[in-house]
């Protein structure tokens, strides 16, 4: 992978918890080789296909620069690669015990990523939101 490559983040930019995230990480990435897409944006969705809203609501997705994905924790593991201070982490975090128990915390907290701050999330492709649907 060259040295200058992006990688193409795909995030909720709707979720207090992914925009925290991306604050955080975004000063670390002094080669700017990480590419922040809101998949609501219908570009950065037409950018993302094959995969859909759905999918990459699931969990964060990248897309590096020779073409494959990568998502959840597997992803996390990817943006920590390039970033200069940090990609020492890459080696450990992409070994055991790391990829038995991270990819675990990473789903639970993917899944409860809108309870834990107290948003609602975003309503779906069909315009149905959370808040308006029957319990």
């Amino acid at each position: 992978m060259s040295a200058t490559a992006k990688i193409e983040v795909y995030t909720d930019g709707l979720c207090p918890l992914c925009q925290w995230s991306r604050r955080q990480v975004d000063p670390l990435d002094t080669n700017r080789r990480l590419e922040w897409l809101d998949y609501h944006d219908t570009d950065a969705l037409r950018r993302a296909a094959p995969h859909t809203r759905t999918q990459l609501g699931d969990e964060m997705h990248v897309r590096l620069p020779d073409g494959t994905w990568a998502r959840g924790y597997d992803a996390w593991v990817e943006v920590i690669g390039v970033l200069p201070r940090w990609r020492w982490l890459r080696g450990p975090l992409a070994g055991w015990p790391f990829t038995s128990i991270g990819p675990f915390f990473y789903r639970q907290l993917a899944k409860r990523r809108y309870q834990i701050f107290g948003v609602p999330p975003p309503c779906d492709d069909a315009g149905v939101c959370s808040v308006h649907a029957k319990k």
